[in-house]
């Protein structure tokens, strides 16, 4: 079995995989839960990808399980077209991995919805960088901290504002945060598909189901892949393990 930790800037989720089948998934909050997961079940390999501060996971792996760190130097499945490689966050590889993984015959779109919201193409397994956005708690915040009076909103507001057609400073917030990010993002998906023939437009990270719903009203069909970035990293791990043989 393999073990799959994914460290983002918020928290570090983790899937532990027999083959292509998810096992266990959760989020680590100690590396006590970490090391539990060696008495559950029958790991052989780990692979960690990072882009926030990380426990030394290596340090704490049982000597006889294989462990690697996520970097642009691995073997990867998947083809790097990117003009500087070393900045390039590990978890937009790792997802770009996972979605040429599930979709192999189709170009995607893959957008990972977090603190930051990552736009990238995988296309005949070649991996393109598209664009960097702030993501919605960001953007609420920023709006907050840099203004005098601006109210602090929060995800939760975005619901609830949705219901309300008379105008106000917490609908106007919502519609200029959310709303246009949406319509930003519904740009990047009818450009790309005037590109891509067939273009299949994945999503995944923590606001990502609220994206997917809002760009099925333009046109689009997402599909949100909640554990994206997982599945690509379990891919990396057996593609480097076949290398290693």
């Amino acid at each position: 079995m393999n073990l799959t930790i994914d460290t983002g800037n918020t928290r570090t989720k983790y899937a532990v995989f027999d083959a292509d089948t998810i096992v266990a998934t959760g989020i680590f909050e100690n590396s006590g839960q970490y090391a539990s997961l060696f008495g559950q079940y029958p790991i052989t390999a780990v692979i960690s990808s990072s882009v926030g501060q990380d426990i030394d996971w290596q340090r704490i792996t049982p000597p006889t399980v294989r462990f690697c760190t996520l970097n642009h130097k691995q073997p990867l499945p998947i083809v790097i077209n990117y003009s500087t490689p070393e900045t390039l966050g590990p978890d937009r590889i790792a997802a770009c991995a996972g979605a040429a993984h599930l979709f192999p015959t189709q170009p995607c779109l893959v957008i990972d919805a977090g603190t930051c919201i990552t736009l990238d193409t995988v296309s005949d397994n070649i991996f393109n960088g598209i664009a960097i956005m702030p993501g919605l708690t960001m953007k609420f915040e920023a709006l907050h901290t840099f203004t005098k009076k601006l109210p602090l909103l929060h995800l939760s507001d975005i619901s609830t504002q949705a219901g309300t057609d008379i105008g106000s400073t917490a609908k106007s917030i919502v519609t200029g945060v959310f709303d246009a990010t949406a319509m930003e993002l519904s740009g990047f998906c009818h450009s790309l598909s005037a590109k891509h023939n067939g273009l299949k437009v994945v999503i995944t990270g923590g606001d990502g189901q609220l994206f997917g719903q809002k760009l099925k009203n333009d046109n689009i069909d997402p599909i949100f892949v909640k554990d994206l970035t997982l599945v690509g990293l379990n891919k990396i791990l057996e593609y480097n393990e076949k290398q290693s043989i």
